[in-house]
């Protein structure tokens, strides 16, 4: 989908939104850039339409881009931040990532795990590169009346595009958004448990245990995500399920994204960067009253 396009389906999903609103009654408001599918590397030549050669350029342009961006609150990497698991690639992503001014988070993705790097490892690279202290591959943190959990679909013994989430995260999950029912909730993954579009190797294993634990909240607003290299978003009982397009494919674009409370309501407003050589911005938004 394009991202004129894409217009459309904010402002339907939007309702989503709207449908929290009168059940809470919160204030505040939280900026964050929504980067997914960077893919650094340094051996591979362009593969398709995937702008491998230029990875580390359009990463430092991206950086750049969004330092430029006032009052950031947080940026967040979805999965694929390398394109093959291996720790000089991801100490060099980090380098770059280092150089935000915000502070950042991430998830994992099918090409930062697999022989070479599990998952474990993955994790102790992380805390060493970026100063974070992580025990597992999800997590969650608070801003103000948000709640943002970051969850780990990835399958790190075999190769494979696809995804599972395990039980015991699921129930993490599900945790998390019991204990914390009086803030709005955002999940960030690579894998989208709502498909932008049908793919036979690229979706999530237990996407119904999945959705089976959204359901039983109603304090979830979007789940964020990339992996299918697109820009759109769908919307399933009142949640937003937002796919972001791949950095390192044209536009080479990332979202920065405003989410707030007010007069009892709540927004989601989105505007997509481009990092590329194509204009700076495009702004395409949506709020609610």
């Amino acid at each position: 989908m394009s991202i004129k396009r894409e217009f459309k389906s904010v402002l339907l999903a939007a309702i989503a939104v709207c449908l929290l609103a009168g059940e809470h009654a919160f204030a505040g408001e939280v900026k964050f850039v929504h980067f997914t599918d960077v893919h650094i590397t340094d051996r591979s030549k362009n593969r398709g339409r995937r702008m491998l050669e230029q990875s580390g350029e359009l990463l430092k342009n991206a950086v750049r881009r969004v330092n430029a961006v006032e009052d950031l609150d947080f940026v967040i990497f979805t999965g694929d931040m390398i394109d093959i698991p291996d720790k000089n690639l991801l100490k060099k992503f980090t380098t770059a990532a280092n150089e935000l001014n915000a502070p950042w988070y991430w998830t994992t993705g099918n090409h930062d795990v697999g022989p070479g790097l599990n998952k474990r490892d993955f994790v102790a690279e992380m805390n060493r590169f970026n100063g974070s202290s992580r025990t597992k591959p999800y997590y969650s943190f608070i801003i103000d009346d948000f709640i943002f959990i970051c969850m780990d679909g990835t399958i790190d013994n075999i190769p494979t595009a696809h995804a599972r989430f395990s039980p015991k995260e699921l129930e993490w999950l599900d945790g998390q958004l019991e204990k914390n029912s009086d803030k709005y909730a955002l999940i960030f993954q690579h894998f989208p448990v709502v498909e932008p579009f049908k793919s036979n190797d690229h979706y999530i294993l237990n996407a119904k245990e999945y959705l089976e634990v959204l359901d039983g909240h109603n304090n979830v607003i979007a789940v964020l995500s990339g992996h299918y290299h697109i820009a759109e978003i769908n919307r399933r009982n009142g949640v937003m399920h937002v796919s972001s397009p791949a950095l390192v494919q044209r536009p080479n674009a990332v979202r920065l994204i405003t989410v707030s409370t007010r007069d009892g309501g709540a927004s989601f407003d989105s505007e997509f960067i481009i990092t590329g050589s194509q204009p700076a911005q495009i702004r395409r938004s949506c709020h609610t009253p």
